[in-house]
């Protein structure tokens, strides 16, 4: 079977992003059902980061390729991951390039949330990075705040997934 890695749905990608693109475009409105919301936004819009403290950003760069919370020396965890020496290992964990993502929750762009580093750089995931991994193509048009648009990307099935559930269903009623 052909797995979908992170760095096929990274493909084309920029390479940084910027520290202080941190905000959506402003000043978007359209209406929906009756009532203004923020938006569209196309998949350029959504490549964002964070606002990181001077801690956050000292332990994103003691974490390796492929490592996480364990790599990090007692002086920069958190005193709850100083007493957890097992379990948890994908808090503040780096995505690995050739292989398929873990699952993207509505939280991705926090670290300590889950494997959720990016495989090379000292930050989370973008927006944009979480919706092509979960399958989402860059026309899809995107509404609402930043974090709105989180917990839509991170609660949608991935779009692969949903295609081979339905696929299958199909199958098994005979109509594919």
């Amino acid at each position: 079977m052909n797995w979908s890695t992170v760095k096929s749905a990274f493909d084309g990608l920029a390479e940084e992003i910027p520290r202080h693109h941190t905000e959506l475009p402003v000043g978007r409105t359209f209406h929906v059902f009756g009532r203004e919301v923020a938006g569209k936004y196309m998949a350029h819009d959504l490549h964002i980061t964070r606002k990181y403290s001077d801690l956050s950003r000292k332990r994103f760069r003691r974490i390796p390729y492929g490592g996480n919370r364990f790599n990090l020396p007692d002086d920069l965890k958190a005193p709850c991951w100083i007493k957890h020496t097992t379990g948890s290992g994908d808090v503040m964990g780096r995505l690995v390039w050739d292989r398929p993502s873990v699952t993207i929750r509505t939280e991705f762009f926090k670290p300590e949330k889950g494997r959720y580093l990016h495989p090379d750089q000292n930050r989370a995931l973008s927006h944009l990075e979480a919706a092509r991994l979960q399958g989402f193509p860059d026309t899809f048009e995107w509404c609402g705040p930043k974090l709105e648009i989180a917990r839509q990307i991170g609660n949608a099935v991935p779009i692969p997934l949903a295609q081979a559930l339905a696929h299958h269903v199909a199958r098994g009623l005979g109509v594919a």
